[in-house]
């Protein structure tokens, strides 16, 4: 079975279809969905084997864009390279 990876970030509203446009450009490498769309959250979800790639990919995009890691909504529990840190 695939292992997934979850993170979640926050970013400004107008930036979200740029965001979804260059996560999934890279196809098969991840998906991006809206989790808050009034705190302008996302998920970005990808196969545990592209996290080194996720990682270089996110570090480039918040480059150009403010973006900021956060906890899942509603659970005050951060992640960090898609696993509960409270776990």
């Amino acid at each position: 079975m695939l292992s997934m990876q979850v993170r979640y970030f926050q970013v400004d509203r107008r930036n979200l279809a740029y965001l979804k446009f260059i996560i999934e450009a890279y196809e098969g490498m991840a998906i991006m969905s809206t989790v808050e769309r009034k705190g302008a959250i996302v998920s970005i979800s990808s196969p545990a084997c592209f996290s080194e790639d996720i990682d270089h990919l996110l570090t480039a995009i918040t480059a150009e864009i403010p973006m900021t890691e956060s906890a899942y909504p509603g659970h005050g529990t951060v992640f960090q390279n898609g696993e509960d840190s409270n776990a």
